[in-house]
């Protein structure tokens, strides 16, 4: 399985942008470079201000590209649109190694992250609703901006 959200090294290889600008295009991008709008942070919130981002790889990829209609078409879908890109309607589980894999997670930041999910026979799994909402509440277009303490500079994670 092929993962559709991918880490900033990824990012920065497909696009050939730095890493302070794609985390810049995250924020909704600067003069020189239009906001990324499928970017999901699964970081802990009341752990600090470390980023974990995932990039959506295709909007990533027609970046890279420089396919502007593709890029511009992504930035019009809705979540609901992309969300069925990254777990098609047709898949009501997904075994534990597999949204490792989409998410490009491991199995400890998994499991943090989701709870253990449900025993099916002998693998863990997760409904795809469970992995909808999370997505749903990790999409930067939700989020609030978290304000950074002013006594330390933000980190950001690779």
């Amino acid at each position: 399985m092929k993962p559709v959200l991918v880490k900033i090294d990824v990012a920065v290889a497909d696009t050939g942008r730095s890493v302070r600008a794609l985390f810049e295009m995250a924020e909704g991008g600067n003069r020189l470079h239009q906001g990324l709008r499928w970017v999901f942070d699964f970081s802990d919130p009341a752990v600090g201000q470390r980023r974990e981002l995932r990039f959506w790889r295709p909007e990533i990829e027609a970046r890279g590209n420089g396919d502007v209609r593709r890029a511009t078409e992504y930035g019009a879908w809705d979540f609901d649109t992309v969300i069925r890109q990254i777990l098609p309607e047709t898949r009501p589980t997904y075994h534990a190694y597999e949204v490792s894999e989409l998410f490009q997670i491991r199995h400890n930041t998994r499991a943090k992250l989701l709870g253990g999910g449900a025993a099916a026979g002998p693998r863990t799994s997760y409904p795809r609703r469970t992995l909808v909402d999370f997505l749903r509440l990790r999409w930067l277009g939700h989020m609030p901006a978290r304000p950074a303490h002013p006594a330390a500079p933000r980190q950001f994670s690779s």
